[in-house]
């Protein structure tokens, strides 16, 4: 991320961080649970480099933005943030590219917003079925899910190349960084209410799926998925290509939950060519 300014604003009297990089088109990335902006390292800079102004928060609760005690932390806020973090700093008019739940929230903001969002990519995203890891599921029962869920003997046994099919050399350099950052203050009750808000131990709760709800968007959409992904399984494709015939579906081999940073000339490559509007065909696999 040479190319990232990291910048503050204030949103719903938080104060926000976020990068942004590049000039042109504005693209919005958007991370998932338990995350931040650093999940966009190997991402951004490429972006910028291919003629693209890109935006990467720290959603609140998440990263080195404020984390009050009185958010819910549940999806639909979340999208409701991204409207008025977007409005602050007057944009009208981006795309949007959402990793895990990150995903589920851009789904939620482009059904609510699509007159603002001129291209979509969901990336091994929440929001298209029940299926999902047992972990989020048992951590969204109170009392074990506490006991289950302590970033510190998580940071121990090194539960997040748990992420990856095979974790990068990258993952090294940035891993005390987000150890530290999943350590703060406020940063663990954002995470499990963040799970209980939408995941319960049958898997997603009903209420936050999007794909039916996608069949009526307008808004161009490719979802991308490592085909060994252990989080959100890959068998969600076979739901998207079944009930979204005209978007793109992208499974990247020997991948895991996150190809963004495992797999990023082979991400960065197909996010630009989707953006730049020269697209695969539909249903096409990346290699």
């Amino acid at each position: 991320m040479q190319r990232a300014e990291y910048k503050r604003i204030n949103v719903w009297g938080l104060k926000v961080r976020y990068v942004e990089a590049g000039e042109g088109p504005l693209v919005l990335l958007l991370h998932g649970l338990a995350d931040s902006l650093l999940s966009w390292y190997c991402n951004i800079d490429a972006l910028a480099d291919a003629g693209y102004r890109v935006i990467a928060p720290d959603l609140p609760g998440f990263g080195d933005s404020d984390k009050p005690d009185h958010l819910e932390y549940d999806p639909n806020s979340a999208a409701e943030f991204v409207y008025d973090f977007s409005q602050s700093l007057g944009i009208e008019r981006f795309s949007l590219v959402g990793s895990s739940t990150g995903g589920l929230i851009s789904g939620l903001f482009a059904l609510v917003h699509p007159e603002m969002v001129e291209k979509m990519v969901l990336v091994g995203s929440g929001g298209f079925g029940q299926r999902v890891t047992w972990l989020d599921r048992v951590i969204s029962i109170p009392v074990l899910g506490n006991i289950a869920y302590q970033p510190l003997v998580n940071e121990k046994v090194g539960i997040t190349k748990c992420l990856f099919h095979c974790p990068p050399d990258i993952l090294e350099e940035l891993l005390p960084e987000m150890n530290r950052m999943d350590q703060l203050p406020g940063a663990r009750t954002a995470v499990l209410r963040s799970i209980r808000s939408s995941i319960t131990l049958r898997g997603v709760r009903k209420d936050g799926y999007i794909l039916e709800r996608l069949k009526g968007s307008e808004v161009p959409l490719m979802t991308i998925w490592g085909a060994e992904d252990k989080i959100i399984p890959v068998r969600h494709t076979e739901d998207v290509r079944r009930e979204l015939p005209h978007s793109i579906v992208q499974v990247i081999p020997e991948c895991g939950h996150w190809p963004q940073m495992e797999k990023p000339l082979v991400f960065n490559t197909l996010l630009i060519y989707f953006l730049d509007g020269e697209n695969p065909q539909p249903g096409q696999q990346a290699s």
